[in-house]
């Protein structure tokens, strides 16, 4: 007679047997799953997780992340922020992030070899509403890219080297809520674009810097009228940054239309001077202000703070530790 029971032990006995690998196995494969990043650690970047443990953001600002390292980030399914300032990446490792639609967040600040091709990798990301591209390569072929992501709401294209006329590409971006264009030397063409971003709340327009950085070489002569007029009409502004400009005291007599601006960068305006400061001792809204390397003088601050005690001036020389004092430093293997 067969043995029935025997043969049901030794099947159950076998089962058991083939779960127990199989059961390691699984286990494994979750181990795997939650170190694949483990190499942004060693890099020196983070993650952020949600609640259910899913990565939302990695930051690999300053770090060797390689084009190649950016495949593992993509097949993140819930990943939103992605940092790459300060980076080598280059287009073809944007290339690889293409399928990344979900994305909100993209600052490629300083990623120097990135152009025109990659920007194409992002060209649906419909979700996508802030892009930091400042210091790149880009120009006026990025621009009409971001043109068709009308979500964006925040924007940096400053010390590239985009045309006046590539701004034109920018005026479907009716949700604009910040921009940088880091220069103050405007065609009439473009200062007609500025004019059409009534929605902006912060607008970066300052000149190059003498740096590490500065793209376009200073000039001396006053900047046009047009463009303090243009920016006069922006009402919704909170932050306005000249920074490195020509403005003077005439342009910020105009530019006192905008009263809900609290904060104010004049650094390192060769014409602003106590004439300037007086100035802005009629904008109302104002809390802060910037006039380091500037032609004001210390009676000048003065009449300034008893007109208006409430603003915070910052002036005087640069310190030793800002960064344009020195040279940044270089990140070393």
């Amino acid at each position: 007679m067969p043995d029935f029971l025997g043969q049901g032990l030794r099947a159950h006995f076998a089962a058991k047997t083939l779960k127990r690998p199989a059961l390691l196995l699984l286990v494994a494969a979750g181990l795997c799953a939650g170190s694949s990043l483990d190499w942004v650690d060693e890099l020196g970047g983070r993650t952020e997780r949600n609640a259910t443990g899913d990565v939302t953001a990695v930051h690999l600002a300053g770090t060797w992340v390689t084009d190649t390292e950016l495949l593992d980030i993509v097949r993140l399914p819930k990943l939103e922020r992605l940092d790459l300032a300060h980076t080598r990446i280059s287009d073809e490792g944007l290339q690889y992030c293409k399928p990344a639609k979900q994305m909100k967040e993209l600052n490629l600040f300083y990623a120097e070899q990135i152009t025109d091709r990659g920007i194409t990798a992002i060209k649906d990301w419909k979700k996508l509403t802030s892009l930091n591209l400042h210091g790149t390569r880009i120009s006026d072929g990025a621009l009409e890219i971001l043109g068709g992501l009308p979500q964006l709401e925040v924007l940096d294209i400053a010390y590239t080297p985009f045309t006046d006329n590539g701004l034109d590409a920018l005026v479907p971006l009716t949700a604009l809520r910040q921009l940088s264009i880091g220069r103050s030397k405007l065609s009439q063409n473009a200062i007609e674009v500025l004019r059409l971003f009534p929605t902006l709340e912060y607008l970066d327009v300052g000149g190059p810097h003498p740096g590490p950085g500065g793209y376009r070489a200073t000039s001396g002569l006053p900047m046009d009228d047009n463009l303090p007029r243009a920016i006069s009409g922006l009402k919704q502004l909170r932050v306005l940054k000249l920074s490195y400009s020509q403005i003077a005291a005439d342009g910020l007599s105009t530019l006192v239309a905008l009263d809900q601006v609290n904060k104010l960068s004049l650094l390192g305006c060769p014409r602003v001077d106590d004439r300037a400061l007086a100035a802005l001792a009629k904008w109302k809204s104002l809390k802060y202000v910037d006039v380091q390397e500037t032609g004001t003088t210390q009676e000048g601050i003065e009449a300034l703070k008893k007109a208006r005690p409430e603003i915070q001036i910052l002036c005087g020389p640069l310190p030793p530790t800002h960064p344009l004092s020195a040279e940044e430093p270089k990140p070393v293997r």
